[in-house]
Order: C-alpha cells, then structure tokens, then sequence
C-alpha cells in the first residue's frame, strides 16, 4: 500500500475519533457543554440586525436548492474535465458525509438548554451541524473534480464558501461551534477515504489519468540531431 494511502487512511482515523470524542466531551460533559455555549455566545449576532440577517443568508446557502445547483455544477465540470472517477469519489464524499451527519443527528439529538444562546428552555441542537457538512462536502468534491493545476482557486472558492455557511450558523445562532467542528471531522473523514481510493486506483499523485491534459496529449517521438 502508497504511503500517502495509509496517511490519509491514518487521517481519516483521526477524523472518526475526534467526531467521537467531540461528542463524548461536548455531550457527557455538562462543564465541557456550559464552556461550548459561553463560546458560542460571543459570536452571536444581535436578533435583527444586519449581522444576523448576514448571517442567516450565510447559514442559507447550504439549503437544498443552491445544493442542487452546486451538484449539477459538479457533474458539468466534471464532464468538461473528463474525469468521471473524481466526480464519483465527489459524490461519495457528498453523500457520505451527509448520511453520517443525518444519522448522527437521530442518535444524538436531545433538548439542551441553550440559556447561553438567549433561549430560556430546551431546544434541540443537533450534532453535527448538516449545513455546515453539506458545504464542506460540496467544496471537497470541487476540489476532486478539478484537474491539479486549478485546485488552487478551487480550494479558495471551496473554503470561502465552507466558511460563509459554518460562520453563518454559528453567528445566527442556529448551531454551536461544537457541531461545527464536528462536521468538518466528519467530512474529513469522507474526504480522506476518497483520496486514498484515487491515489489506490492511480487516478491521482502517480498515475497518468491524474492529469487529463498529459493524458490527451501525443507521444514525443525521437528527437532528432543534425
């Protein structure tokens, strides 16, 4: 097995770990949970104001409709990149994530008193954050479907985006940081498997198919002296 393969398997190790040990720490602990919402209470937004709408239109983009449209966007570059494995190991990564989030979601979700928020009774809060999943899941699967030599702008287009939706839950009050975190372990997990399965099958680092362009370009011939 590639070193970088049983790197990336190590990293998503530590991504499945850290989603539980958030859980345990942010669950079991009501100390640990009062510290989680003194935390998240200083970045909240004032009810109304222009930081919280915002704040809500951040929280807004990672609702089904733009999802969709983000996902067609995916399947359209990926054609016009040729690279249908990057775009399946997107959708593994988009669909993976989100059904881990979602199921999570069912098996933890209880009331928690969220008084540090400006709520005065239980409400459920559920971990991790699905909005913030599913737009880091989508900027992941940008990133893979993009051939090496964009990858920069679209890790940039990929993190502002994450960032916009991750800040603008926290911000309008609608998650606390700690399913925020835990939803950027979750995707890191997902994310982390599906480089491996590229880097395995040689469609990334070392193989030709890593670089469409190289692909489709002719074969040198023997040069020529004289």
């Amino acid at each position: 097995m590639d070193q970088s393969v049983r790197k990336l398997l190590g990293g998503a190790f530590l991504c499945a770990f850290g989603t539980a040990l958030l859980a345990l720490l942010f669950y079991g602990s009501t100390r640990i949970s009062d510290f989680d919402a003194r935390v998240t209470s200083h970045f909240l937004a004032t009810p109304g104001s222009r930081l919280d709408d915002l704040a809500t239109f951040g929280a807004k983009l990672a609702e089904p409709a733009p999802l969709i449209l983000i996902f067609f966007g995916l399947i359209a570059l990926a054609v016009v990149w040729n690279r249908p494995w990057h775009l399946l190991a997107a959708a593994g990564v988009i669909a993976g994530a989100n059904l881990t989030t979602q199921v999570m979601k069912l098996i933890m979700a209880h009331p928690r008193f969220q008084g540090a928020l400006g709520v005065s009774y239980p409400i459920e809060i559920g971990y991790p954050s699905g909005h913030t999943t599913a737009a880091l899941a989508s900027a992941v699967g940008l990133w893979l479907v993009t051939p090496p030599k964009w990858r920069p702008w679209a890790a940039i287009a990929g993190t502002a985006y994450g960032l916009a939706v991750a800040a603008g839950v926290v911000v309008a009050g609608w998650h606390l940081v700690s399913d925020v975190l835990g939803a950027a372990m979750v995707v890191g997990f997902w994310a982390c498997v599906a480089m491996a399965a590229l880097i395995q099958a040689g469609l990334e680092g070392r193989g030709k198919a890593a670089d469409p362009d190289r692909t489709n370009r002719p074969p040198r011939g023997p040069s020529r002296t004289g």
